[in-house]
């Protein structure tokens, strides 16, 4: 979560963020949240926790639909490709090369 908070740092507000940890998930922030619960879950041994934590990331959905509608209208045709080549949670990175 510190680097995606360093890489929004970083980032001119004109621009989407997309190096360090956006390059390996468009929303890296609710991935380390979700990591942050289930490490609670666990090391709490509470299902409870564990269950909120699968709760968070099917509420997440929901959220982070809204935020991409509307980070596509603020940054247009830059965020759409960015989508294109970054998983929306968390993957592996798509090539930026087309070639087979």
């Amino acid at each position: 979560m510190l680097i995606a908070y360093i890489s929004i740092r970083d980032t001119p507000p004109d621009k989407p963020v997309t190096k360090g940890a956006y390059h390996i998930s468009r929303h890296p922030l609710y991935v380390g949240q979700f990591l942050i619960y289930v490490g609670m879950g666990l090391a709490c041994a509470s299902w409870v926790i564990l269950l909120s934590a699968t709760a968070w990331i099917i509420l997440w959905q929901i959220a982070i639909s809204a935020e991409e509608r509307d980070l596509v209208e603020h940054y247009g045709e830059s965020y759409r490709e960015y989508m294109n080549r970054t998983p929306r949670l968390i993957g592996i990175p798509k090539s930026s090369n087309n070639n087979p």
